[in-house]
């Protein structure tokens, strides 16, 4: 199928990757490979792709690709980012050793994410699926030696794994229902479309990290910093909310879009909470990345679509860059805890890119993370909903220039300006064309509508306007300011405030309390299998062994001899006769 040419320079580079036996040349095979794909899109038309891949019965089961808006949005985003996350890794990943390794699973990473994307039906979509979530356990524990890294791996597929099952079970519902694997067949019966819908609900929330998911996000930054930027701008986290999209008519048909819209906002409160206490460089971009999912839900789940895709694809551009500073940050200081980093500011153009990705993910004028904030928040449905979206926005400023203004202190340690000043040009560069995306991607605000709205787009009747009214701008610019001001006020000017703060607002602890317990009851239920197992199941075994030898064993009577069985048969009538009498039935 044409669509699957955009994975074929990928995968021809892992397998040279995987023979050659240069330790040198990976890097530069994925990066040339990424670009490949990239000029391959222009080459794939609009339209819906079928192969049959093999037959049950009379029922022939097939895989299919769909290029439509939507899909091709997530496909440019992904084309975009893997080349620049693969031009940072040039310079972040210089251990020879572990070059082989990390770009061949980076690849399998970007292909598996194309090719959720062009998925056409549920078959290709639970392929892909699964990839993800295998790729991203080798990617998040490629530190394996490392006990806190293994750990971070074994709790995202732990975890997913769950809404791996939801999707299996919501496929067989599906195809019992409707006969089809077809995201356009949807069950008559009420019972099957709530079921199937609800199960693959639980699949999206586990993939996209909401509550009461979320906490594998944020201990996934244990990978190197090029899979963070990757996991949470272009691949995995955003394949939930994708889901979410591409299946809207089947969960407004069942009535789960309120369950959606609850679950953001509980999601976003948690992580918006954490986020303002984290020390972790990495783990409070990581957070902020749970809140922006979890803001993306609310979009969709209030029917505006249409904003939540310029959400998601402008947050690929700042997040990666995000995240891209962080690493800059710790390889140059030597630290990640947030109140020990510094000197972020010694290295100018660093620290303008970086700039850029702080300034859009709070929302200034006129980078698109503003035109993000305000296509949202003049969609909402609610002025509740519209309240709610301005606290948060204010508290993302808050917790973000906190972010910004610790690991921008002054640095004393000489090392460390060394460090700074000789940051590898790939990373910069890698930085400064995110930077520009950040500014560019605005201009998609005013033409995004025209672009989704293509004849016969079975969203059509859904995706909503993409608008601001004249007040949001002005609010959504007084808001970043505020929690600019706040957030110095606090982390700069009076430290007390803040650290009187850490008791109240801190709730990961409580939600891995949580999954402890129910990791306890999972454990329990699975020992009462186990002794189910182990005391009835077997004694159903004994029986059936006892007739079996009792039937062998009768079974040596039967040697042919006629006069033998009119013994036997002699004997059974006068057995018979005797409890007749006896009983008195004679």
């Amino acid at each position: 199928m044409i669509p699957f040419l955009l994975i074929v320079p990928l995968i021809i580079a892992m397998a040279l990757i995987g023979i050659i036996p240069s330790q040198s040349m990976p890097k530069y095979l994925a990066l040339i490979a990424s670009l490949a794909s990239l000029g391959l899109l222009f080459l794939v038309p609009y339209g819906v792709y079928n192969l049959d891949w093999f037959t049950v019965g009379n029922t022939g089961i097939g895989i299919s690709s769909s290029i439509n808006p939507v899909s091709m949005l997530l496909l440019v985003v992904v084309l975009l980012v893997a080349p620049i996350v693969f031009l940072y890794s040039l310079g972040f990943m210089r251990k020879p050793s572990e070059q082989r390794r990390f770009y061949i699973e980076m690849l399998a990473f970007e292909a598996a994410m194309l090719v959720f994307a062009m998925s056409g039906n549920y078959i290709t979509l639970f392929i892909a699926w699964e990839f993800l979530s295998l790729m991203s356990y080798l990617l998040i524990g490629f530190y394996h030696q490392r006990e806190e890294a293994s750990r971070a791996a074994r709790k995202a597929i732990t975890i997913v794994l769950l809404g791996d099952l939801a999707i299996l079970a919501a496929l067989v519902i599906l195809w019992n229902a409707t006969g089809s694997f077809s995201f356009a067949a949807l069950p008559s019966n009420p019972v099957s479309l709530y079921a199937a819908a609800s199960l693959l609900m639980i699949a999206i929330f586990t993939k996209s990290a909401q509550f009461p998911f979320q906490e594998w996000l944020p201990d996934a930054m244990e990978g190197p910093t090029p899979v963070s930027a990757f996991l949470h701008s272009a691949t995995m986290v955003k394949a939930g909310i994708f889901a979410l999209i591409l299946l809207y008519p089947l969960f407004s048909a069942a009535h789960l879009l309120s369950v959606f819209l609850w679950v953001g906002i509980i999601t976003v409160i948690l992580s918006t909470l954490n986020a303002s206490k984290e020390k972790q460089i990495k783990r409070v971009a990581a957070y902020s990345t749970v809140q922006e999912l979890g803001l993306m839900m609310i979009a969709v789940s209030i029917g505006a679509i249409t904003a939540g895709i310029y959400f998601f694809l402008m947050q690929s551009f700042y997040k990666s860059l995000i995240f891209f500073s962080a690493g800059a940050v710790m390889e140059s200081s030597g630290e990640e805890d947030l109140e020990k980093t510094s000197g972020l500011g010694q290295n100018k153009l660093v620290y303008l890119t970086t700039l850029f990705g702080v300034l859009s993910l709070v929302g200034f004028v006129p980078f698109s993370g503003f035109f993000a904030a305000i296509g949202i928040g003049s969609s909402a449905t609610s002025i509740p909903i519209y309240i709610f979206l301005s606290v948060i926005g204010f508290s993302t400023s808050f917790f973000m220039f906190r972010w910004l203004f610790m690991a921008s202190k002054k640095s004393s340690n000489p090392k460390a300006e060394r460090a700074y000043a000789t940051i590898p040009r790939s990373m910069v560069i890698a930085m400064a064309i995110l930077a520009i995306l950040t500014l560019a991607g605005s201009v998609g605000f005013f033409y995004l509508p025209r672009f989704l709205n293509v004849q016969n787009f079975y969203l059509n009747g859904f995706l909503g306007s993409l608008h601001a009214n004249f007040y949001d701008p002005i609010i959504e610019t007084a808001l970043a300011i505020l929690g600019l001001l706040a957030s110095y006020i606090v982390f700069v000017h009076n430290k007390k405030l803040y650290n009187s703060l850490i008791p109240i607002v801190y709730n990961s602890a409580a939600m891995n309390w949580l999954y402890s317990y129910f990791a306890r009851l999972v454990y329990w239920f699975a020992e009462g299998v186990g002794s189910f197992d182990a005391y009835v199941n077997d004694s159903f075994d004994d029986i059936g062994k006892a007739i079996r030898l009792s039937g062998s064993g009768i079974r040596r009577f039967a040697v042919g001899d006629i006069n033998l069985y009119v013994a036997v048969f002699s004997l059974a009538l006068v057995a018979v006769l005797s409890y007749a009498f006896i009983t008195g039935a004679l």
